[in-house]
């Protein structure tokens, strides 16, 4: 008896988008890496992100003047509200909690170990 098994290999490497939960705010596009571990990619909003503009817009702010306690409650909010760096083809969240900002059309956050690892091969 023959077997046949047809291998097919897919192009398609996900979407790395930004979550609430199960509803998507938004998709990072051209993903690269920062000096410090940070990460950024462009970022194209979808009307659901409107519901967390204010915050982000708010934390943006709270950073820029050096408000620190201000800008850990906002990022806490939106830890409690579940929004997080998604990426679809792994189907994980791959930043580390509290870290994400988006301002001016730019998402960044840090990666966890796990999507280090996947990307890099390691820690190092």
């Amino acid at each position: 008896m023959r077997r046949t098994i047809t291998v097919r290999k897919s192009a398609d490497g996900g979407t790395i988008e930004v979550r609430a939960g199960d509803r998507v705010l938004g998709q990072v596009s051209g993903l690269q890496g920062e000096d410090g571990g940070a990460m950024t990619g462009g970022f194209t909003h979808r009307p659901a992100f409107a519901d967390f503009s204010a915050e982000f817009l708010q934390l943006s702010r709270a950073e820029g003047d050096g408000r620190r306690d201000e800008a850990a409650a906002v990022r806490a909010a939106l830890e409690a509200a579940h929004v997080e760096i998604w990426h679809t083809a792994h189907d994980m969240r791959i930043d580390k909690p509290g870290t994400i900002a988006i301002a001016e059309g730019r998402v960044r956050f840090i990666p966890n170990d796990a999507f280090l690892m996947m990307r890099t091969g390691g820690l190092g």
